[in-house]
């Protein structure tokens, strides 16, 4: 890859960085601290990360974590197409709610 793709593939993926932390700064995402989930046991995994059961402390509710192995432009891109989706259906019974984001010790990001 040249280095001016990927400069613009590395600003690209600011830009969705941006994105996710305004959404959490305007409450349109919710924050969760990583610490907040117990028993953590992977369930899962696919092209683009991994997904795990784990407990919710506040609820003892069980709900999935799902990961990802790259923080590319491809995957931030891919990550905010499926938040902004999930706002748009998030009315109907069917479908899997998302309740937030966190941020996994080794800074992968983690949506349940």
């Amino acid at each position: 890859m040249s280095d001016n793709k990927q400069m613009k593939n590395t600003e690209n993926t600011n830009e969705w960085i941006n994105w996710i932390e305004e959404a959490i700064d305007k409450e349109h995402l919710n924050h969760y601290e990583y610490n907040q989930f117990t028993n953590i046991q992977e369930i899962g995994a696919g092209g683009f990360g991994k997904v795990y059961r784990a407990n919710w402390k506040n609820t003892k509710k069980q709900l999935a974590l799902k990961t990802f192995f790259n923080l590319n432009y491809v995957t931030m891109k891919e990550i905010v197409r499926e938040l902004k989706i999930q706002r748009k259906v998030d009315f109907h019974d069917n479908i899997i709610r998302s309740h937030g984001i966190t941020k996994f010790e080794s800074g992968i990001i983690k949506r349940f």
